[in-house]
């Protein structure tokens, strides 16, 4: 019986699991890219918006796309580091949250809220796979908590502070041993946005990061390879998308400065700067914003602006997997557009010209499974008819 792509990824990911490596199915391997994200639509005008965990699976053959009904919107997609085909998915601000299954492109099981308290967007496994902490803030309060759960069993073990209010995107460095939060912060003049930094192991806070524009909150982040640190901004709750958004930057070693040059973009950059994608090897950021119609490219070193792009309604950015492109998610049918690194100049044709992915984040699952090289079972994405007249 002849072999198929989804046999073939399996076995080779078997392979590379193991103590020997096949160079052959390495490649093979590495040469895909399996674009992740949250989307919502409507059939049309009148019709109920409906929401999908949307798989993008990408070769030299072409796109193929499978979608998961979903009873939330998803955000923030994370991956278990040892077994790579289980993920967690949790949405923004609300009770949703589950474990989804990318072999067989199934909800496994949904992730339980606690009493008094909802997800706020993402989440992050420990460096050993053992527990999944997620950002979680009280109802009433928004003081924001780490809850930490077992991850085999999902049991809730306890929490800790965030250290701020309405935390929001968290991610593991030093090796696992460090987690960074951004903290949204409550309304203009109460509690200010911050990024902490916490010690796992004992939960205490060893900093916090202040932006130099107290209008902003602290939304989404990256971590360069250096340490830099790049904290995109919506307006501070309270005062409207016509209010401005924000890029901040921090070096190691500096201080944060929130980006103000050139002078005439903090007027065109209203509403939020949605998410951040970071080149290690150029130093170049970038941003999507949505309410602008812009993707914007940043120079970490210098802190200064290179380039914008007019897109319309960008939402999610990553790169390949072989780091030589920016993906943005954007345009009237939520397509992945391709920015080379290079050159900042989107292909004239997208990677998918549907990818439902309409949320905050896309996720490129094959970054990290080239570098642990030991990921789950991905399941051929069967191509879908696209029968979505309105994508919202």
């Amino acid at each position: 019986m002849p072999i198929n792509r989804r046999d073939f990824l399996i076995a080779s990911i078997v392979l590379l699991a193991g103590c020997k490596r096949s160079e052959p199915a390495q490649k093979r391997v590495e040469g895909t890219d399996v674009f992740l994200g949250g989307g919502q639509y409507r059939e049309d005008a009148e019709a109920q918006t409906r929401f999908v965990m949307s798989v993008v699976d990408v070769d030299a053959a072409g796109a193929r796309r499978s979608i998961t009904p979903s009873r939330f919107l998803p955000h923030g997609i994370h991956a278990h580091p040892q077994q790579l085909h289980r993920l967690a998915l949790f949405e923004k601000k609300g009770p949703g949250a589950c474990e989804y299954d990318l072999g067989t492109q199934q909800i496994i099981r949904p992730i339980p809220t606690t009493k008094n308290r909802y997800f706020y967007g993402h989440g992050a496994y420990s460096a050993d796979g053992k527990v999944l902490m997620s950002t979680e803030a009280d109802v009433d309060s928004l003081d924001g908590a780490i809850g930490i759960r077992d991850s085999t069993s999902l049991d809730y073990l306890g929490a800790f502070p965030s250290y701020g209010k309405a935390p929001h995107e968290c991610r593991l460095i030093d090796d696992g041993r460090t987690l960074v939060v951004t903290n949204g912060g409550g309304e203009l003049g109460g509690d200010p946005p911050s990024v902490t930094y916490i010690d796992v192991a004992s939960q205490k806070l060893l900093d916090r990061v202040l932006l130099t524009d107290a209008r902003l909150n602290t939304g989404h982040l990256g971590i360069a390879r250096d340490r830099s640190l790049v904290v995109v901004s919506a307006p501070r709750a309270g005062l409207g998308t016509v209010e401005r958004g924000g890029v901040s930057i921090r070096n190691p070693g500096g201080e944060m400065e929130t980006l103000t040059e050139p002078a005439q973009l903090p007027r065109d950059l209203r509403g939020e700067a949605l998410s951040v994608a970071i080149h290690d090897e150029t130093g170049v950021a970038a941003v999507t914003h949505p309410d602008s119609n812009l993707v914007t490219f940043w120079s970490l070193r210098e802190r200064v602006l290179i380039k914008t792009l007019s897109v319309h309604k960008p939402r999610g950015v990553t790169l390949t997997h072989d780091r030589n492109a920016f993906v943005i998610s954007g345009g009237e049918q939520a397509s992945l557009i391709k920015v080379p690194v290079a050159t900042l100049v989107p292909d004239a044709q997208p990677m998918i010209a549907l990818s439902y992915m309409t949320g905050s984040h896309i996720y490129n699952w094959s970054s990290g499974m080239s570098e642990i090289l030991s990921p789950g079972p991905m399941a051929a994405v069967p191509r879908r008819r696209d029968d979505a007249s309105a994508v919202t």
